[in-house]
């Protein structure tokens, strides 16, 4: 009689996922942002707008938590928590990410030193080129796109505003 073997049980799943700060945080910003937007609106008030505007702007750039997402050697994204979409988890993530951030603008980083290669490091991995590592997420690309010009009505409006 031949045995067959038997399929391993389905891991047992795991509980509901719990409340954290972070998500105390994120609700707690983005409730600033509707009522900020609902008094402008219901108010006429196009000041309350564009300072809502710059605020979202400043969270995007600088206080947004989200992951360093610098492409490693490898080709994997970097998972390691940072603040802000411009900023990286350690200094020489951030130096990549600023080449990144470089590009966006359609310029070379002037401050850009390529790394001397090290004699110790591995060999017989699949290295990813600079062009590639130094290019930003897809949806980080975009929402610093949105963010600077968000930025820049914001100023230019405030400043039309003061004449």
């Amino acid at each position: 009689m031949v045995s067959v073997p038997r399929k391993p049980s389905a891991p047992p799943r795991k509980s509901p996922r719990r409340r954290t700060d972070r998500d105390f945080e994120q609700v707690a910003w983005w409730a600033l942002f509707a009522a900020l937007v609902t008094y402008g609106a219901f108010m006429p008030n196009w000041r309350v707008l564009l300072f809502t505007l710059l605020l979202w702007s400043f969270y995007e750039l600088c206080l947004v938590r989200t992951r360093c997402r610098v492409k490693t050697r490898q080709g994997f994204e970097c998972v390691e928590p940072v603040r802000g979409r411009v900023f990286a988890h350690d200094a020489r993530h951030q130096d990549i990410k600023n080449d990144g951030l470089w590009n966006l603008i359609g310029r070379a980083n002037p401050r850009y030193t390529p790394r001397i290669s090290e004699p110790n490091r591995d060999t017989g991995v699949v290295l990813v080129a600079p062009r590639v590592r130094h290019r930003l997420d897809k949806n980080d690309r975009y929402l610093i796109y949105l963010a600077a010009a968000g930025t820049v009505i914001s100023l230019i409006g405030m400043l039309w505003g003061l004449f």
